[in-house]
């Protein structure tokens, strides 16, 4: 199982709509907004590096998402 969190920056005033869209992606096990320099924080959850590499590619063509950074855990 691979686990990353995707940090997202969003178009302002649309935070909520962009949590709401990324939360119904299949992967996604939990999204949050918070406060800094990016909008929204998302644990994603994937069997292989392609599937992982699919469901950050959602992420990013969600609308108003203007960025996202990924971060991979190692165990």
């Amino acid at each position: 199982m691979i686990l990353a969190f995707v940090l997202a920056n969003s178009v302002p005033d649309q935070s909520e709509w962009i949590l709401h869209r990324i939360g119904e992606i299949e992967g996604v096990e939990e999204a949050y907004r918070i406060w800094g320099v990016y909008d929204i924080i998302a644990l994603v959850k994937a069997e292989t590096i392609d599937e992982l590499k699919g469901i950050i590619l959602q992420i990013r063509k969600v609308e108003h998402v203007l960025s996202t950074l990924t971060l991979m855990i190692i165990k």
